[in-house]
């Protein structure tokens, strides 16, 4: 069984998994645009890509999975999950299972207003949203918020273009700046021009990350929970694992009403017992390796799945087990690859790194 692993970036740690559950019984294929990818050299093989919006891009991917009989395709990136979701088909017709959601799945997740509004349709607490500037000053002048609110980008990712406002001066221009840099931005691929800044009710209180893991049929097998310590650039950098029960209930709304494919990496905080739903990511996001670690090893189950020898044994995982992210240095090799639209490989099985 050959996985491909698209946009691997920085993600070593996802190729150190899915090896380690292959066991030579397989391949890990890495793609990326950049040769320089910390996460090539540990790949099996690494394939320079075209960017994810060069008309070939999709093409170059179908090429790649019927050349190298590609099991599955996990994409790692927010900005082509869309992209994958809409041509799933094609790559299932060369015999690759794409572990991707329904475009309408990854749209609401993209959405952040959306979001917020799937939650309160399933009974699920979230922050007060606001797709306008004036339904959110409105909104101040009945009471139903106050300050100190947060303004963001509707569609972004690893906390881009976040600000905290106190004043509805600073509203003002925080909700002008922020539609402005999100127009110069690589995000104006996913959103809509008319409604591009979220204004939302600020919640302080403990953050959790939740792994929330459904079959290839969207039903749901294993949840995993971590409480954060620490964040860089977006990402969970310092966090211990905790018992999931008090997150089961939610977990299980999201799965059923949900009904993604393979994991969802949700961002969630709890103020005065209540737990509400900030975000949700349809992939194995920057906290999995926290989960995955203590124990729930959602690729085993992932790939139990693709076998169809999964036999409901439930993810456990031990809670109260504290890690954090640290560098390190990858040695970067000088490109080969200089025809990215051609499915050749590059093995790099052996080749050292610091």
């Amino acid at each position: 069984m050959n996985v491909l692993l698209t946009c691997v970036g920085r993600r070593r740690y996802l190729v150190d998994y899915f090896k380690s559950e292959l066991n030579g019984a397989g391949m890990v294929f890495g793609v990326d645009n950049q040769r320089s990818a910390p996460a090539a050299n540990v790949c099996d093989a690494f394939l320079v890509a075209p960017d994810i919006y060069a008309e070939s891009y999709i093409d170059f991917l179908v090429d790649v999975c019927r050349n190298h009989r590609i099991s599955a395709l996990l994409s790692l990136n927010d900005l082509e999950l869309p992209l994958i979701a809409r041509h799933a088909q094609r790559l299932r017709e060369v015999g690759t299972v794409p572990i991707v959601s329904s475009p309408e799945v990854v749209h609401l997740c993209a959405d952040k207003f959306v979001t917020s509004q799937f939650a309160e349709s399933i009974g699920i607490a979230t922050p007060r949203s606001y797709a306008t500037l004036q339904s959110a000053e409105e909104a101040l002048d009945t009471g139903e918020v106050s300050f100190p609110l947060v303004v963001k980008p509707r569609w972004g990712s690893a906390s881009f273009g976040i600000f905290f406002v106190e004043n509805r001066d600073e509203l003002r221009f925080a909700h002008a700046y922020c539609a402005r840099i999100w127009k110069q931005s690589k995000f104006t691929r996913m959103g809509e021009a008319d409604a591009l800044v979220l204004v939302q009710e600020m919640i302080v209180g403990q953050e959790y990350g939740l792994d929330i893991f459904n079959d290839l049929e969207g039903q749901p097998l294993g949840l995993a929970a971590r409480l954060k310590l620490s964040m860089r650039a977006g990402e969970t950098d310092r966090a211990i694992t905790v018992e999931n029960g008090p997150f089961s209930d939610m977990a299980a709304r999201i799965s059923r009403a949900l009904r993604h494919i393979g994991n969802v990496d949700c961002d969630v905080i709890e103020r005065d017992g209540r737990l509400y739903l900030l975000e949700m990511n349809p992939r194995f996001g920057g906290g999995y390796p926290f989960s995955h670690i203590a124990g729930a090893n959602l690729i085993r189950v992932l790939l139990s799945c693709l076998r169809g020898d999964y036999n409901g044994e439930e993810v456990r995982y031990q809670s109260g087990l504290e890690f954090a992210k640290c560098d390190f240095l990858a040695s970067v090799e000088p490109p080969v690859l200089q025809r990215p639209q051609a499915a050749e490989s590059v093995t790099c099985e052996g080749q050292g790194y610091a």
